[in-house]
C-alpha cells in the first residue's frame, strides 16, 4: 500500500494518509524499515501493510516509496531542452 506522511509527532509516533481510502493509519517509530524517525517528514511518500494493532490497524514494514519523484516530471525538461539545442 502507498501513502504519505500527514502527520509525525516527537514523541516517535504520527499517521499515513492512504492514496485509496479516507482515513489516516496510526505508525509507530517501530514499523520502519531502513528509515531514521528523524529524517522521516510530513509529505514524503511512503510503502506500507497494514497490521492490527493493540488499539485498531498500524502501518507495518514502512518504506520510503521507490517512485517518489515520478519519472513524467523529468522527461518534459529533458525533452525541451534537446529542443532548445
Amino acid at each position: 500500500m502507498k501513502g504519505s506522511i500527514v502527520r509525525k509527532r516527537d514523541e516517535g509516533y504520527g499517521f499515513i494518509k492512504p492514496a485509496e481510502g479516507d482515513k489516516d493509519v496510526f505508525f509507530h517509530a517501530s514499523a520502519l524499515v531502513d528509515i531514521d524517525f528523524d529524517s522521516l517528514n510530513e509529505g514524503d511518500m511512503v510503502t506500507f501493510e497494514i497490521e492490527e494493532g493493540p488499539k485498531g490497524p498500524a502501518a507495518a514494514n514502512i518504506q520510503h516509496a521507490a517512485d517518489e519523484a515520478p519519472a513524467a516530471e523529468e522527461t518534459p525538461a529533458t525533452d525541451e531542452s534537446e529542443a532548445a539545442e
